[in-house]
């Protein structure tokens, strides 16, 4: 059985188990940065951060097994609604990871910038309580 665990606080990520799931908005980067830097090597998962408009991004340094994805708002044909980007990018991977064949175990780390209806809809594609 899969388990999902959401940490509102700062957890050990030295000594993640499983897939890691780090969401937020680009005033998260900071957080975000220092979160990446201290997973462990084998870490695997992704990082998703949305920004309003292309401006110079912070580089976050991630292993081989956590990808970092920027989300431009302002990108393509029309403008985003803050969060849009994010909940897309949120739930296009938690379905693609909980399809196929899940870990045993989740870590879910989301900024205290990201939109509350992106949060609530992570939480329920995870099964992690609101």
């Amino acid at each position: 059985m899969s388990s999902a665990c959401e940490h509102r606080d700062d957890p050990d990520w030295d000594d993640l188990v499983g897939v890691v799931l780090v969401a937020g908005d680009a005033a998260d980067a900071g957080v975000i940065a220092g979160i990446a830097a201290r997973l462990p090597g084998d870490a695997q998962g992704v990082i998703l951060l949305e920004a309003a408009a292309h401006l110079p991004r912070r580089h976050i340094d991630a292993p081989a097994g956590v990808s970092v994805r920027w989300l431009v708002r302002d990108e393509g044909i029309r403008a985003h609604a803050r969060g849009e980007r994010l909940a897309r990018a949120v739930h296009a991977w938690c379905v693609e990871w909980t399809c196929t064949e899940p870990p045993e175990h989740w870590t879910v780390w989301l900024g205290p910038h990201t939109p509350p209806h992106v949060a609530r809809m992570a939480r329920s594609l995870l099964g992690v309580a609101n």
